[in-house]
């Protein structure tokens, strides 16, 4: 990300969920960290994509979700959305300030079908993304001063709305079992008006702070932040001064494996202290572009940060203080800070 920063973003994909009428299905950056130009792509951008697919090229587009129930009789529980954290590229890159757009191709169509209902919506996003550069630019220089007096740091769906929706009416088959088990399709379409989940509400806030100080020790984590885009500075000097500390009151790691990893959960509060903190820490100040995405990334009570991931086990247990320390006031003298710092080809973590 740090060498390629494009102001649209689209993730081509095919879905292979519930059976409906739809061409394809789509979805805005969903992390309820949304800065103004993802809402334009959710209030405007995409409903406008929607309205031209019908109009220009007679395909039904929609919000991407699965039904809640596939059996005929059951429909009405409605259309449920996939998952708001950042692991997933369209919300990462909705929170950081771009337009992120999510493409689902319909499996259950023909090849031929797929293909075009995506190539028609990919030429839609451009040519609307062309007429309306000036308002994008506009909205993408804003996005980057985006500086909420917090960050959402988990999530859950919120109220839904009741919309129409197509699904094709289908028969139970013995292949699989589950929401998404295959079943036999009947050709027979019905709109049906149903709750729609379609976006994430906050379920656990954080006051955004000026900025965060990590240890030396933590030299891979601040090349991580670097290589996402993130400013990083580097103390030259001890430092003493006011800060907060989380304390961990419990601490939970997932029975299974995902993707090579126990998530991590912990739970816990920050409260102010004083610091002594030694030359060579790292400084990641929230007052840059990337500031929600920062804050969201290193907060222990995040859903999908660091913790998350298992890059601070060593460092946490019940009863302890999270590693990495808050600040109120931002750390601003040119005495106390390297200008800035990278990351290079190695690895290696080196001032500018």
């Amino acid at each position: 990300f740090s060498t390629s920063d494009p102001d649209v973003f689209v993730a081509l994909h095919t879905t292979d969920g519930s059976y409906h009428g739809y061409a394809l299905t789509y979805a805005p950056g969903l992390n309820p960290n949304s800065p103004p130009a993802n809402e334009y792509v959710r209030n405007h951008f995409l409903p406008l994509i929607r309205e031209r697919m019908r109009r220009r090229h007679h395909q039904e587009v929609f919000d991407y979700g699965n039904f809640r129930n596939q059996e005929p009789d059951s429909l009405v529980q409605g259309w449920e959305t996939y998952d708001a954290r950042p692991r997933f590229g369209t919300n990462s890159m909705g929170m950081r300030g771009r337009l992120a757009i999510l493409s689902e191709g319909y499996s259950n169509a023909p090849f031929r079908e797929r293909i075009d209902a995506t190539y028609n919506f990919l030429r839609e996003i451009l040519s609307l993304a062309a007429e309306e550069r000036t308002t994008i630019a506009a909205l993408v220089a804003t996005s980057a001063r985006f500086a909420p007096d917090s960050v959402t740091v988990r999530s859950v769906l919120a109220p839904p709305t009741r919309q129409d929706v197509i699904a094709e009416v289908t028969q139970a088959d013995s292949d699989g079992h589950g929401p998404f088990a295959r079943r036999k399709r009947t050709g027979v379409y019905r709109t049906i008006r149903m709750p729609v989940w379609d976006r994430f509400a906050p379920a656990r806030r954080e006051a955004l702070p000026a900025g965060y100080l990590l240890p030396a020790e933590f030299s891979g984590i601040a090349v991580m932040l670097v290589r996402q885009g993130i400013i990083v500075q580097r103390l030259r000097e001890n430092w003493h001064g006011d800060a907060e500390a989380f304390s961990i009151d419990s601490l939970w790691a997932a029975p299974a494996v995902f993707e090579g990893h126990r998530t991590v959960t912990l739970n816990g509060r920050w409260a102010p202290r004083s610091a002594d903190v030694r030359a060579g820490w790292f400084y990641v100040p929230t007052a840059q572009r990337q500031g929600v995405f920062a804050a969201y990334l290193l907060e222990p009570a995040s859903e999908d940060g660091f913790v998350t991931w298992n890059l601070v086990d060593r460092a946490v247990a019940v009863g302890d203080e999270y590693p990495f320390l808050r600040v109120r006031a931002p750390l601003k003298s040119e005495a106390e800070l390297v200008t800035g710092s990278r990351a290079d080809s190695s690895g290696e973590f080196t001032p500018r």
